[in-house]
């Protein structure tokens, strides 16, 4: 029996770190510029909150605009969070580039340091993250950083980074990937208006997972590594001007965009993506990053507490969506009944967004968003019938195999497997509870979900309240 206990300790400690005494991280970014916000933001949801940023002036003294930061400061430790000053950033002005590259040298640097921890002290901070970026990280970098993380070391403060999601500088040495406490993996712009004939996500499930593995074998610990989820999205509607989107901004225009991951040429993640990611995060690595606080939805349907709800082992259900899938105030001739439109197409192909294109006007961009038939980030499959009942049915028409994921409303994986070029796969699925599933579809960066229902038996009452038509009277149909 000992060896069974054993075995279970064991186990749990690999899935769970935190049961094991590592410290699950929550790491929220917040500008500078959000004081306004902090009555809305839930600070004690966060282990972390990095101020983001602060830069250099010509006499190398950290400044942050004229902004006093002492309100985030207090606010911040009220709930019990440590706070570090984030320097840098990455879109330095001409004036702070000059000033990083003056400062870093060898004979400015300790003076640069003594001024980096004169203004740790006098706000009270935690530490300092360093998000120098690209073409910034340059041979002065790592004796940089070094310098810094044994000055605050000395005073028991950390020091962490910002790195890209699969890219280590080649100037960044391994002491100095050791000298910091943890690492921030930007695991999103994965795509982004630098290279606008590649739409897609930019941020998926996928990414993250390979954004991981790429740091493992880095020789960082995984316990170091904290996984980067976007609290945006890129909006590709108009390739000479492709938008970043905050996610709040993508509710506000139709709640039921939450649990979707793509509306139009606009890519985001969505609480689905967000949970299963930061579940990811919790068994892989040390935890989650947050880009950025102030771009969250403040209701229901907000991205931090999804992260929050996996943190605390909360299994209670995600937020439903409306009841009305896709009523936005837009012109009436440009609005099709979302719950006939997907009655309809319950068994057809679908090859693209969740949502059909002729459904779509969010107005993210200058022009109402509308599905490309030329878009290579689509996956051609059927997956029928939607609602099901005892089996689901996935029909592969791509030239290559793609790896597929079912969850419950929980983010708990029931199945995982591939299907083949050309193939049918069937799933059964009778002993699943009624509600709601999601269905995800990977193939290299290409990602597509899907959320699925599992309808009510005609004849079972269920809590007492019979349903109707077999589903619940009161849940849309998708």
């Amino acid at each position: 029996m000992h060896y069974r206990l054993m075995f279970s300790f064991v186990f749990l400690c690999a899935v769970l770190p935190s049961l094991c005494g590592q410290e699950q991280k929550v790491v929220g970014y917040l500008q500078y510029g959000r004081s306004y916000m902090l009555d809305e933001i839930q600070f004690e949801k966060l282990t972390h909150l990095c101020i983001a940023f602060a830069n250099p002036d010509e006499k190398g003294r950290l400044q942050t605009g004229g902004v006093d930061i002492s309100p985030i400061v207090k606010k911040a430790r009220a709930a019990n969070v440590k706070v570090l000053i984030s320097v840098a950033g990455g879109a330095l002005d001409p004036d702070w580039a000059a000033a990083w590259k003056t400062y870093m040298q060898p004979w400015n640097r300790q003076y640069f340091v003594e001024e980096i921890m004169r203004y740790v002290r006098r706000h009270q901070l935690d530490g300092v993250d360093v998000d120098l970026e690209w073409k910034h990280v340059d041979h002065h970098y790592s004796p940089f950083v070094l310098a810094l993380g044994r000055a605050l070391h000395a005073e028991g403060k950390l020091i962490t980074a910002a790195l890209p999601g699969k890219k280590r500088y080649k100037h960044i040495t391994d002491a100095a990937l050791r000298i910091f406490d943890f690492i921030n993996i930007m695991a999103y712009d994965l795509t982004g208006p630098w290279d606008p004939n590649l739409s897609g996500p930019h941020s998926p499930y996928t990414f993250a997972e390979s954004c991981l593995q790429y740091w493992k074998k880095q020789g960082v610990p995984s316990g170091k590594l904290v996984l980067g989820l976007p609290f945006y999205g890129w909006d590709f509607t108009n390739r000479d001007r492709i938008r970043s989107v905050n996610y709040g901004v993508i509710v506000d225009r139709n709640p039921a965009f939450a649990h979707l991951d793509q509306v139009g040429q606009l890519y985001f993640n969505g609480l689905i993506t967000i949970t299963a990611k930061t579940e990811l995060a919790l068994q892989h690595a040390g935890g989650v990053m947050l880009w950025e606080l102030g771009r969250d939805a403040f209701n229901e349907y907000s991205l931090l507490e999804a992260v929050s709800r996996v943190v605390r082992g909360d299994t209670s259900a995600l937020p439903e969506p409306p009841p009305a899938l896709a009523k936005t105030e837009v012109k009436k001739d440009k609005i099709t009944d979302l719950r006939i439109n997907q009655q309809r197409k319950a068994t057809a192909r679908f090859i693209g967004p969740m949502l059909p294109a002729d459904t779509v006007d969010a107005d993210f961009g200058e022009v109402p968003l509308a599905a490309e038939r030329a878009d290579p980030y689509r996956l051609d499959l059927e997956v029928l019938p939607n609602p099901f009942t005892d089996t689901i049915t996935i029909v592969n028409h791509e030239m290559g195999p793609i790896h597929l994921v079912l969850t419950n409303d929980r983010g708990q994986v029931l199945f995982e497997s591939d299907v083949q070029p050309n193939s049918t796969l069937t799933w059964e699925t009778s002993s699943f509870p009624h509600g709601y599933y999601t269905f995800s579809a990977m193939v290299g960066g290409r990602q597509l979900s899907r959320r699925l229902i599992k309808r009510i038996p005609t004849d079972k009452p269920l809590n007492g309240v019979q349903s109707k038509g077999g589903v619940l009277q009161n849940w849309p149909q998708h």
